[in-house]
């Protein structure tokens, strides 16, 4: 025992701590013992030895596990379940607040060494409790000025000191909590908040100023980075989107859903969403004709005139943060590290259940130089498979072909052109046993009225 003691510790210190243990009685001598051996083994792993309590846990994709935590090492949690399962999870699978909670439980500060090819390890940082409205929850009204007022959500994922995204939002029918709803898993993982007007909708003369009294007052009350101002909306509000996209320049991007525009900057980025018979597919389609460079995107789904589901839209906001933080990782290297850790996490979990989603992620990372040694190995494995390479490849063909056939049509379209109907129907024999498959032969439809 004492000369293992002395291998693990400073020898000049150690033999001159010696003589005067040498003179301890034995039963002294094994309490003197224990107390070294403790603080030692405390050292050397940063970790406490009691595990936590049973509690629910919140991974990044927002599915719950209970459990509790018996020990955090190497950036790996070992958790056991109700039943007595003991399984490993990642560290960065978990949301913020649940990885602070467990470096603090565990009193791991320092984060592990970060092995070759991988990406570094973004700070788990403190949760923003410092903010005006509770992390997690959908606000009441909030007035902001002229009568006009919003719905604000702000994510538990925001960080204490931070500045961060926002994404303002715009309803046809006037905004609600529940309109929040579809923007969550997206606001979560990538750390933005949400606001939504309340008061800007169709044929109401003043929404453009209700949605700039929304925009100054977040912004004046919230720790918004300014270049970093999104809006979003369907139908009518995608409109009322992509005009404020004209009127303020410090727009850096819009998700329009339903119904298309122009933007007031090159410098601003569009990811669209719209119906396979969507009356306004043809809109969209010439929206995005003079748009150039892959940052923007256009994606068609099965639909009519509807909002985008929850997945789509957390495409869209992952896809914009990415455009931005890739593009200035030097200015936002912490919020870089965290983006590539959050996206690396979502193609490990999508590679089993939904390879098509994983291997977009993928490459997406893959073009823009920021894919670490586990999403380049889970590109490599998702391209073998050729349906996982055609839906790839489909994710630009099917927009270059809707600007293409869809916009040569100026207004909207509800009775499908025979011409393109039978080109829509060609197309889709491409993408056989892909989703685009599905979208193409739909779009030789009619569209279908409300």
């Amino acid at each position: 025992m004492t000369s293992n003691l002395l291998a693990a510790s400073d020898a000049p210190s150690a033999m001159r701590v010696l003589p005067h243990f040498l003179c301890l009685g034995w039963a002294r001598r094994w309490v003197w013992l224990g107390i070294v051996w403790l603080v030692c083994g405390t050292a050397a792993t940063g970790l406490r030895a009691d595990p936590t309590a049973t509690r629910s846990w919140t991974a990044t994709s927002g599915h719950r596990l209970e459990a509790k935590a018996l020990q955090l090492k190497d950036g790996q949690v070992q958790m056991e379940k109700p039943d007595g399962a003991k399984i490993m999870v990642p560290l960065a699978k978990l949301s913020a607040e649940d990885q602070q909670f467990l470096r603090q439980h565990f009193q791991a500060d320092d984060a592990p060494a970060v092995p070759a090819g991988k990406t570094p390890a973004a700070p788990a940082g403190q949760a923003a409790d410092d903010l005006p409205h509770p992390l997690g929850e959908t606000t009441n009204e909030i007035p902001c000025g002229g009568g006009f007022d919003y719905f604000l959500h702000l994510p538990k994922s925001l960080q204490k000191g931070a500045k961060h995204p926002v994404l303002f939002v715009m309803n046809p029918g006037g905004g609600g909590k529940d309109t929040v709803t579809r923007y969550l898993p997206g606001a979560e993982r990538n750390r933005w908040i949400i606001a939504v007007s309340k008061q800007s909708r169709n044929d109401f003369d003043a929404s453009q100023a209700a949605v700039d009294a929304m925009i100054k007052h977040a912004c004046d009350s919230l720790p918004i980075d300014r270049k970093r101002i999104y809006v979003s909306g369907f139908s009518g509000g995608s409109r009322m989107a992509w005009a404020t996209s004209q009127k303020r320049k410090d727009i850096a991007g819009v998700i329009a859903c339903g119904a298309g525009g122009a933007i007031g900057s090159a410098k601003q980025t569009v990811y669209g969403l719209c119906g396979s018979n969507c009356f306004n597919r043809t809109d969209m389609a010439n929206s995005f004709k003079p748009l150039k460079g892959k940052d923007h995107v256009l994606r068609y789904f099965v639909g009519q005139h509807d909002w985008a589901d929850a997945e789509l839209c957390d495409d869209a906001i992952t896809h914009l943060n990415g455009v931005f933080l890739l593009a200035n990782r030097a200015k936002y290297p912490a919020e870089g590290a965290f983006y590539q850790q959050q996206v690396g996490a979502l193609v490990a979990e999508c590679q089993p259940g939904s390879p098509l989603r994983a291997t977009m992620w993928a490459a997406f990372l893959t073009d823009r130089g920021a894919a670490d040694a586990a999403v380049t190995a889970s590109y490599a494995a998702l391209t073998k498979d050729p349906i996982n390479k055609l839906y790839l490849k489909g994710l630009s063909d099917v927009n270059k072909f809707a600007q293409k056939t869809f916009g040569e049509i100026a207004a909207s379209q509800w009775q499908a052109d025979p011409k393109i109907a039978a080109a829509c129907k060609r197309e889709s024999s491409k993408y056989a046993g892909t989703p685009w498959e599905e979208v193409l032969t739909k779009m030789a439809d009619d569209a279908e009225k409300f």
